[in-house]
């Protein structure tokens, strides 16, 4: 496919040092055609491992954003947004170079936003496992956690940002994804909560996939987030202050504050928070006794 004749869509992908996993990435789009279909931005937040370089070298059509290394995800794709705004995007796609779109699904992805103006749609994500593939949430209406079925189109309120096509109309109503609040985790379901609000409707495509490559983090999962070895003082800023951790308490604060009110949502943080507080002090203590 001629470049000149690419559509106005921009792939963005947020990566930090996994030089592999992104090539693999960028080589599945070039075998499905959507390198050649679509604009790709690569937003490389201060890789060491020769990232950036290895992109320039094997697809110069791809362009590389470069990032201060405290981008994390939400303010790469914040960068990746504001950039493709200023190239006269009409439709961004988000996509983690481990989540390998299906031949068939960014382009019926684009479709489907076509056919409903102001809408935001979602692929269904599936991990291989054995030789099975399981179905991933990557929706929530509400408190409820949402997957379309083979057929279903299923309307949410917030997303996953494993892979999710949006228009340009939800930038220039909301602007970009608020990186200061939600550095990392949080970023993409409370973008697209934030848009729901403001009169977009999200849906989840049953019929269209993607694959996750690689573990998908649990972030129900206390303990796997811990780090045993080091002092009380480090294993509480680790859990609760690194940007990395899906419990960092600024985040989880306004994470709730801005989606059930400051009154209910300082409550439930509070709940939250005890509880987290309660669960790290087994942990350190388990560990003291061992």
């Amino acid at each position: 496919m001629n470049t000149t004749t690419k559509e106005p869509v921009y792939i963005i992908i947020p990566v930090h040092n996994r030089k592999q996993i992104t090539l693999n990435c960028l080589e599945h789009l070039q075998k499905t055609g959507d390198l050649q279909r679509y604009y790709v931005v690569v937003v490389d937040d201060a890789s060491t491992d020769g990232t950036a370089e290895a992109i320039q070298s094997l697809y110069a059509g791809v362009t590389v954003l470069p990032g201060n290394g405290d981008l994390w995800w939400t303010g790469a794709i914040a960068k990746g947004m504001e950039y493709a705004y200023t190239q006269k995007a009409e439709y961004f796609i988000w996509l983690n170079d481990d989540c390998l779109p299906n031949p068939g699904t960014l382009p019926q992805l684009v479709d489907f936003l076509k056919n409903r103006p102001n809408s935001i749609a979602a692929p269904t994500c599936y991990i291989q496992q054995d030789n099975s593939l399981i179905k991933q949430y990557n929706g929530s209406q509400g408190r409820k956690n949402c997957a379309a079925n083979l057929g279903e189109v299923i309307e949410v309120d917030s997303m996953s940002g494993w892979c999710v096509g949006i228009p340009v109309s939800v930038f220039g109503k909301i602007g970009s994804p608020n990186a200061e609040k939600f550095p990392h985790y949080c970023g993409d379901d409370m973008y697209i909560f934030k848009a729901t609000r403001s009169g977009f409707k999200a849906y989840l495509l049953g019929d269209l996939k993607t694959i996750l490559i690689g573990p998908v983090n649990e972030m129900g999962n206390f303990q796997k987030y811990f780090r045993p070895g080091l002092p009380a003082k480090q294993t509480l800023r680790s859990l609760f202050w690194n940007k990395k951790s899906p419990y960092r308490l600024p985040t989880k604060f306004f994470y709730f504050v801005e989606r059930y009110g400051v009154f209910l949502g300082s409550l439930l943080f509070l709940l939250k928070l005890t509880t987290w507080f309660k669960e790290w002090a087994y942990l350190q203590l388990s560990l003291s006794k061992n």
